[in-house]
């Protein structure tokens, strides 16, 4: 009966190290669509709200956006959810989204179009990688503009 005993507790031991060392799980995709992905990570976006900006003719649209970064040092996938703003833009268009290395790092950067002009016009935010402390940051030095056809310009008119 002893020996039944110490193998019955061998094998739930050897079950609970099973459990313990196996692969974490890619767990469920974020609410929202898929509208870019790097990398190292996807972004999912979902509408919240749209109302009349201070300027006639202008809408804010405010988003939720969720960036699923799956390489990492720790163990598992993290989640970095933020609340995206774009004036005359749909942020659920992959088209207003850019993937990239945009700071030389070697790591994948992204932008988001923050103002879409009358003329199609666009002002991109651009959020970069920071490996050391593995997340992403607003990167003021790398404003982007572009034109209606996507060619960067120095300002938008």
């Amino acid at each position: 009966m002893h020996h039944v005993a110490c193998a019955v507790s061998l094998l739930v031991l050897a079950g609970f190290h099973a459990l313990a060392t196996a692969a974490p799980k890619a767990g469920k995709a974020p609410d929202g669509v898929k509208v870019a992905s790097g990398s190292q990570f996807d972004i999912y976006v979902e509408k919240k709200e749209s109302s009349p900006s201070g300027v006639p003719g202008n809408v804010l649209n405010v988003f939720s956006a969720t960036v699923v970064v799956h390489k990492t040092k720790r163990p598992g996938r993290q989640l970095f959810s933020h609340r995206a703003t774009a004036t005359n833009a749909d942020l659920l268009d992959p088209a207003m989204w850019q993937v990239g290395d945009f700071d030389g790092d070697g790591f994948d950067d992204f932008r988001s179009v923050a103002y879409l002009g009358k003329t199609g016009c666009r002002s991109w935010r651009t959020q970069t990688w920071l490996p050391g402390r593995e997340r992403f940051t607003y990167a003021e030095k790398t404003a982007h503009q572009t034109d209606a056809r996507g060619k960067p310009v120095q300002f938008c008119k």
